[in-house]
């Protein structure tokens, strides 16, 4: 049965040659789109799992510009970079 629904298959392929090439070349970057998706989505949440505290930290990225500007990136409000520098020196990890 499985042989006889490959064969049929097959001849479908070599008779439609440019829809089977569209949908195969749209299978595959589907796929492609996907792991590359599930790869990003792993990478970014095991950021800190190192740590024994991984809970309680949170990640702070800034830039120091050549003009000596200080700019923090992602959701991190401009302001808590500098604050937390300044105030808390416990608390302030930089991850970058």
């Amino acid at each position: 049965m499985v042989k006889s629904i490959c064969t049929i298959a097959w001849r479908s392929m070599i008779r439609n040659k440019t829809f089977s090439a569209i949908n195969i070349l749209g299978l595959a970057l589907g796929m492609a789109a996907s792991l590359f998706i599930f790869l990003w989505v792993k990478d970014e949440l095991s950021i800190g799992r190192q740590y024994k505290n991984s809970s309680t930290l949170f990640r702070i990225m800034e830039r120091e510009y050549s003009s000596g500007k200080v700019v923090a990136d992602g959701d991190t409000p401009g302001i808590l970079a500098g604050e937390l520098k300044s105030n808390s020196r416990k608390w302030y990890m930089r991850l970058v």
